[in-house]
């Protein structure tokens, strides 16, 4: 026991330095919590300056490439398809889901290096969500290149995944059926008219309106399934714990705000009775113990446990506006409208337990690692000489033996951070419109609002489907809320010529 005790707290020093960089920027956050270097990123695509956001990521110098490979690359292919560059996007978004896989083995080197400082040291784990996206993502990053062959290819495995995983919370229902269609319209520009018809029929199973199934296309016309993508996925903040423990006390003298029992009402209160499980849409109470943190009466404080945890925070849902596309002669409707934040949500729910599992071992390992730490400096100090110490003796080795004890806390604490770390470029919210044209190539111009994205130069072909897909990045604000967070329906859509 007290081997592996050693071992642990030698690998103290260099599992903090594995981590420091990323635990440091994790400090740097927005006034609503998200990570400044992510913010920077979402500014840079929202100007529309996506080959700026592209070479920033890419730079592995630069803060505002994620140090993780996985994040890295999803943050690359993510700014190289609003950048224009949809080859290059689809085998990015290809290697990170090789990347992704590999992830869902565990090292159990790594994940006992977390102990002793935060789930920053483990590799990021995509959630089932963002690996549906990445799929979602690479389908249009290959259509956009005109590699119909290759977009099937990730509709089949977008497919695949979608029958492995757990049946959707009901906020996931609209994202769940907007993958089937989405894939549906894949297949279908791929000329694999039975796996689209499945993969319709599984759309509207989930609540999609019935015409998600495609009816005849005119020998002269194509369809056209666009993704208009707007605003950004809700994100990870942290919020915590800190509790004084004092020295020379029983659990019956413990003050009732900070003993063991004040420690588990405000887990079951503000985490354990899962207000809305975890997730906070509106603001996010950054809490923490207050109190003398030095002394309580005569009682010392000999350590200061220190939890943190993520939750996820958006200010508000976005609203629910009918997009217009201008287009001539043509046709078109809303198929559905899925908020991307709720499927992140219901992978943070199924996750939650983990977390705090880790987070409460993570207290346990620092503080049982600290105490050692304490102890040793102790024996240490302590005269080898024969005979009785003398009173300087005594407190010198205590003085020396409290400072490594608070020095070995305040490393705790400062290394105690919880992983925000999260795919955060994701649109927040998408809906798939299906316009119908005469054949040949045209720009589709879709406006949300005020605002206007076009697709340039979309190959319509007869009697098939295309995939095509808009990014909005500002928009006229004050239209009416969406209430519950997700929708699934159809807003009207108006078509006109340009």
């Amino acid at each position: 026991m007290w081997r592996s005790l050693r071992l642990l707290l030698a690998s103290l020093p260099l599992a903090a330095c594995a981590t420091m960089g990323a635990t440091a920027r994790s400090y740097v956050t927005t006034s609503d919590g998200l990570l400044m270097d992510d913010a920077r990123v979402r500014q840079l695509l929202a100007a529309e300056r996506p080959l700026q956001a592209l070479t920033a990521v890419r730079d592995r110098h630069s803060h505002l490439s994620p140090d993780d490979q996985l994040l890295r690359t999803l943050y690359e292919a993510t700014a190289a398809r609003y950048a224009g560059q949809p080859r290059e996007a689809g085998q990015l978004f290809d290697k990170a889901f090789a990347l992704s896989e590999d992830r869902f083995t565990k090292s159990v080197t790594r994940t006992a290096t977390a102990l002793l400082t935060n789930d920053l040291a483990l590799p990021y784990t995509a959630g089932w969500s963002e690996r549906l996206l990445i799929h979602y993502n690479a389908m249009l990053a290959w259509s956009a290149a005109g590699d119909r062959d290759a977009a099937a290819v990730e509709a089949r495995r977008l497919v695949a995944l979608l029958g492995r995983i757990a049946p959707p919370e009901p906020g996931e229902r609209p994202v769940r059926a907007m993958l089937h269609a989405i894939a549906g319209a894949a297949f279908a520009a791929a000329g694999e008219p039975q796996d689209a018809l499945v993969a319709y029929r599984n759309a509207a199973s989930l609540g999609a309106p019935v015409d998600t199934v495609a009816t005849a296309v005119p020998a002269d016309s194509g369809d056209v399934l666009v993704a208009v993508e707007r605003g950004f996925v809700a994100h990870k903040v942290a919020v915590g714990l800190t509790l004084p423990i004092f020295s020379n006390e029983s659990p019956q003298d413990w003050d009732g705000r900070f003993g063991a029992r004040a420690v588990s009402d405000r887990l079951l209160l503000d985490f354990g009775s899962l207000r809305n499980g975890g997730i906070w849409w509106d603001d996010v109470p950054s809490w923490r113990f207050g109190g003398n943190r030095l002394w309580i009466g005569s009682n010392r404080v000999s350590y200061v446990l220190d939890m943190s945890w993520p939750v996820m925070r958006r200010a508000r849902p976005l609203p629910l506006v009918a997009p217009r596309v201008d287009a001539t002669n043509a046709t078109g409707a809303a198929l559905v409208t899925a908020d991307i934040s709720e499927a992140l949500a219901g992978d943070y729910r199924r996750d939650r337990g983990a977390i705090m599992s880790r987070t409460l071992a993570r207290a346990a390992a620092k503080y049982v690692a600290t105490e050692a730490a304490e102890a040793a400096a102790k024996s240490a100090a302590k005269p080898r000489k024969k005979g009785k110490k003398g009173d300087d003796d005594d407190l010198g080795w205590r003085v020396f033996a409290g400072v490594v004890g608070a020095l070995a806390n305040g490393a705790a604490m400062y290394l105690e951070r919880a992983d925000t770390r999260a795919w955060s470029l994701l649109p927040g919210q998408v809906t798939l419109v299906r316009v119908r044209m005469p054949a040949g190539t045209h720009d589709v111009r879709v406006r949300v609002g005020d605002a206007v994205a076009v697709a340039p130069a979309v190959p319509v072909a007869a009697g098939r489907t295309t995939l095509a897909s808009v990014r909005i990045w500002r928009e006229r604000a004050g239209d009416a809320l969406l209430t519950g967070g997700a929708v699934v329906g159809r807003p009207a859509v108006v078509t006109d010529a340009p």
